[in-house]
């Protein structure tokens, strides 16, 4: 069956494009892997002729899943992304330097900032860019300059790997300087519909903090401490409390 071939598809192709090309695979080299001619080749880059099929053999070879390469194709004709798509969580998710990187970037913080945060090299630094321009993350301008291709508030699936990243980020707290930290903790009872009005909550005081660490920037000169914002609501496990207060009254 041919792919179809609405007004995305000469994005997704040229999305394809890139990702072939980033992993150093030239016409030729796509022909021998595939078992046919150059020319077939230069077609289905051209998209013609192009099968489902055969758009998921080129995908194997660029390292990419067919359901990305739509995602970037609607993303690039829509604008910027508000959520990720799997293979940029799970490599967001798997690579801690890389998370820290583009989250900064997200927050406004330029690269050189973060080469100085985490202490590496410049070269370093471009190589990770160039992963999530490949991972669709950025765009890297002639200038040198950073495009962001998602929207600050970009959101993630809540048990997928960012989200147990951002948990995991617990670990790195400074307990040495606890009296610092910013606390709250309540105990409610919510229905399934309050749940969704507190998640919309949360994302607005995301955006809030957000919009607070930006004004706060006006003087460079300032000092400044790195803060992870973790919300974090979960059921309680009420056999368990009803059993602990038991045993305690029985004690």
């Amino acid at each position: 069956m041919l792919f179809s071939q609405d007004r995305q598809f000469p994005l997704l192709i040229d999305n394809l494009k890139l990702h072939l090309k980033a992993q150093g695979l030239r016409q030729r080299d796509i022909a021998e892997r595939l078992g046919v001619g150059l020319a077939t080749v230069k077609r289905w880059l051209a998209g013609e002729g192009l099968t489902t099929a055969r758009l998921e053999d080129l995908c194997d070879l660029a390292k990419i899943e067919l359901f990305d390469l739509v995602e970037m194709a609607a993303r690039s004709h829509s604008g910027k992304a508000d959520r990720f798509t799997p293979t940029q969580e799970r490599a967001l998710g798997k690579d801690k330097r890389l998370f820290f990187i583009f989250f900064s970037l997200l927050n406004g913080w330029p690269p050189e900032e973060c080469e100085l945060e985490l202490r590496i090299s410049h070269a370093t630094m471009q190589e990770e860019l160039q992963m999530l321009a490949r991972l669709g993350l950025v765009d890297i301008l002639g200038s040198g300059r950073i495009r962001l291709l998602t929207t600050r508030t970009v959101s993630w699936r809540k048990d997928g790997p960012v989200a147990k990243h951002f948990e995991a980020r617990q670990s790195f707290v400074d307990v040495e300087h606890a009296e610092d930290a910013l606390t709250m903790s309540d105990f409610v009872r919510l229905t399934d519909a309050a749940v969704v009005q507190v998640r919309r909550l949360t994302e607005e005081l995301r955006r809030e903090i957000h919009r607070i660490a930006l004004v706060d920037r006006h003087d460079p000169d300032l000092d400044r401490t790195w803060y992870g914002v973790l919300f974090f609501a979960r059921p309680l496990n009420m056999p368990a409390i009803r059993s602990s207060i038991s045993d305690a009254q029985t004690g």
